[in-house]
This record gives C-alpha cells, sequence and structure tokens, in this order.
C-alpha cells in the first residue's frame, strides 16, 4: 500500500533538495549532475559505480566545455554527490532513467521505493505510460513523468506528467524543484503515449521515410528542408502560431489537399539505411548540435539573470 500524499516528504522549495537517481548512462548522467549543479544533493544508484563515476565526469565535462559552469561550480557539484545505499539521508525524490523496458523499469523501481517508501518516483520514460508503470512497480500515488531531452544539460524543456492516481500536489512539488534547477517543465493535460515530443518527432519521421522511399527526396534534401527551412521557422513561431500567419483557411484547405495523402505506415523499414554511419560524421554533426545548443542557453541564462 503506497503512502497517501500527506505522508510524502517534500519535494519543491529550495534547490537543497535530495535526489536520488537511478541509472548513470548517456541520459541519467547528465540528469543527475543538472540536479547537483543545481544545488541538490544527488545519490547514485548504481549496479556499476567505476563505469557510472566515468559517466558522470562525461556528463560534467559536458558542463565546463560549454561554459555553463565554473571550475568551484563542478567542485561544489562532485562534493554533493554519493553513490550506492550507504548514503544515510533519504531522497525526497527519486529520478529512473533506466532503458524502455517495462518490466525493468518496474522491478528496479519496485525495489527503490520500497527503500524509500516517501520519495516521488520521477520516470525519464519517453515511451511508456506514466500509469502503467507505477501500477507496475506498485507505486502508483506517488509516480510522475519527467520527460529530458537528449542531451539534457543542454536542453531547458522537461516534459511531465501525473499517472492516474498521482496527486496534483506531487507534480507541482516536482515542477517547483525543475524550476528551482534551472529547467522549463512543460505539463501534459493527460497521458498519452510517447508523450508530445515523440509523438511530433515520428509524426515527422514516417512522412521523411515515405519521401525517400518514393523517390521525392534524398535524406540530405530533407534535412537540408528540415533544419534550415521548416525548423528555422518553427523555431520562432511554433505551428500553430505559423498556420495563425500563414492563415487558418489557407492551411484548411492545404490540408484537405494532403492529409489523405501523407505516411500512415504502422511500421517503418529502418531508419539505419537513411542516417550516417562513419563515427567521425557522427561526431562533427554532435558537436556542431551541441556548440549552438550550449550557446542559445548560455544566452538565454544571462538574459534571464540580466
Amino acid at each position: 500500500m503506497c503512502p497517501r500524499a500527506s505522508e510524502h516528504e517534500a519535494v519543491g522549495g529550495p534547490p537543497r533538495a535530495h535526489v536520488a537517481i537511478v541509472g548513470a548512462g548517456l541520459m541519467g548522467s547528465q540528469i543527475g549532475c543538472e540536479y547537483a549543479l543545481g544545488g541538490c544533493h544527488v545519490t547514485w544508484v548504481v549496479r556499476d559505480r567505476a563505469r557510472s563515476e566515468r559517466r558522470v565526469e562525461q556528463a560534467l565535462a559536458v558542463a565546463r566545455d560549454h561554459r555553463l559552469a565554473d571550475e568551484p561550480a563542478l567542485s561544489r557539484a562532485r562534493g554533493s554527490m554519493s553513490y550506492g545505499e550507504s548514503d544515510a539521508r533519504s531522497p525526497q525524490l527519486i529520478v529512473e532513467s533506466l532503458p524502455e523496458d517495462l518490466s525493468l523499469k518496474a522491478d528496479v523501481l519496485g525495489e527503490v521505493a520500497a527503500r524509500y517508501p516517501r520519495a516521488t518516483i520521477a520516470s525519464n520514460t519517453s515511451s511508456l505510460s506514466i500509469s502503467g508503470l507505477g501500477e507496475a512497480a506498485g507505486v502508483g500515488e506517488r509516480i510522475v513523468g519527467t520527460h529530458y531531452w537528449n542531451p539534457p544539460l543542454l536542453m531547458p524543456l522537461v516534459e511531465t506528467i501525473a499517472g492516474r492516481h498521482t496527486p496534483r500536489e506531487l507534480l507541482v512539488a516536482v515542477l517547483e524543484l525543475l524550476r528551482a534547477i534551472g529547467k522549463r517543465p512543460i505539463v501534459l493535460e493527460r497521458e498519452a503515449t510517447g508523450l508530445l515530443w515523440n509523438r511530433l518527432q515520428l509524426a515527422v519521421l514516417r512522412e521523411c521515410e515515405w519521401l525517400v522511399d518514393h523517390g521525392v527526396a534524398t535524406p540530405q534534401t530533407i534535412d537540408e528542408v528540415m533544419r534550415d527551412g521548416l525548423a528555422r521557422r518553427w523555431r520562432l513561431t511554433g505551428p500553430f502560431e505559423t498556420v495563425g500567419l500563414g492563415g487558418a483557411k489557407t492551411f484548411d484547405a492545404i490540408a484537405a489537399n494532403l492529409f489523405p495523402l501523407l505516411s500512415s505506415a504502422t511500421a517503418g523499414r529502418g531508419f539505419e539505411r537513411h542516417v550516417p554511419s562513419d563515427p567521425a560524421v557522427l561526431a562533427t554533426l554532435r558537436e556542431r548540435r551541441d556548440d549552438a545548443l550550449a550557446a542559445e542557453l548560455r544566452s538565454e541564462r544571462s538574459e534571464r539573470a540580466s
């Protein structure tokens, strides 16, 4: 039986909260470091400490190399971290960032949640039902979804959603903590598989695959149109704002012509055919992306601080 909401420890308030991170992979390591850099105490609940420490140092290097944290801040963050179950303090928030496997997540979360019965559970799942995960792990009244976008340290938005049985005040407390460490949480009004980001991303990718497979354009041309055309404009005005500027009736007419023709595929043929495989090419793409994301994030933080 899960504790009632009134029995849970408060999550919101000053950012000196105690947060446990379950999983220190690519996502979890950066998520945990962001909490530590934001002033929280972070306990890493991991199986392989040496591997996790390397991941954490790589995440801190992202913050350092992109001038998001100076050496004193990095030193304070390291000093606020601990590993394993030896930490006597119970976390107010447990953040899970494990592979997208319901059984794995449920088993691990059930075990950790039983060890810390007063903690709120936050899952970084990008495709599983929060309510379904909460029920499978036996934490239906304690769970919220906090979906960070890759790379977490450079992406300010976090998708958040309450489970079917989660008291609203638990979600509100998590939102307060996210804002306190500098994130910009967005709240989904109801559950939808894949949340917002992945539903939108995969809808576009489905059409991209159709266009390539039917010889309309190459992957390189589609990347250019999306990167330097559609995304460039959507960066300034979102889809609905763009419709407002272009005229709703005009878009209604275009939709009437195109909606019946857009891809309705329920399975893809595999994206590996269309993406670069050369590690050097991928490294250059990642560097270009991360440099631009970091520059934009620094600018946003500077504007807020002024």
